[in-house]
């Protein structure tokens, strides 16, 4: 397969976009759709193992900070720790690092400044949908989400360029 057809600009930015719609509208019902999102993006993908390291461990770490912060109180969820779905819209946004949002490497300072602002509204768009709802005042949740996201994106950026280079098996 290896086309590439993923790390297409829109076709990658339209994927995650429906893959967060159904995760955020439909929880773990989602779960069959969101793997198929990322084992599409795979198999198009002209370095399918440099791409699945990104995946694994930028959505691993996004999914980390998310962790702690529902056991910190911070995110409630119908059951103790985050649900499935979330880890798998993690693997779903680490896809973009290197397609569709990969233009904010050449400027880390926009990085962080559109990281602060679009990460804290999707999570408050997720809230006011119930998907997740925020055990703190809502005020403190959108400024502490902001700084999170000021730093976490920038940081994932930087690291899924760190992963990609750090050898690339794609040619075996």
């Amino acid at each position: 397969m290896y086309s590439g057809l993923s790390q297409n600009f829109w076709i990658n930015l339209a994927g995650f976009q429906l893959a967060w719609w159904c995760a955020v509208l439909f929880g773990n019902r989602s779960l069959p759709v969101l793997c198929l999102f990322i084992l599409f993006h795979l198999l198009f993908h002209s370095l399918v193992f440099s791409e699945f390291k990104v995946l694994i461990l930028c959505g691993l770490c996004g999914f980390s900070i998310d962790l702690l912060l529902t056991l910190s109180g911070v995110f409630r969820f119908d059951t103790a720790l985050p649900p499935l779905w979330l880890l798998l819209l993690w693997f779903c946004f680490s896809a973009t690092l290197r397609q569709s949002l990969a233009f904010f490497n050449r400027n880390i300072f926009m990085a962080s400044l559109c990281g602060g602002v679009f990460g804290s509204i999707t999570y408050t768009a997720a809230e006011s949908m119930g998907a997740v709802s925020s055990g703190i005042p809502e005020v403190t949740f959108i400024v502490l989400l902001m700084v999170i996201w000021m730093v976490l994106f920038p940081v994932l950026l930087k690291l899924s360029v760190c992963i990609s280079k750090a050898g690339n098996y794609d040619a075996i």
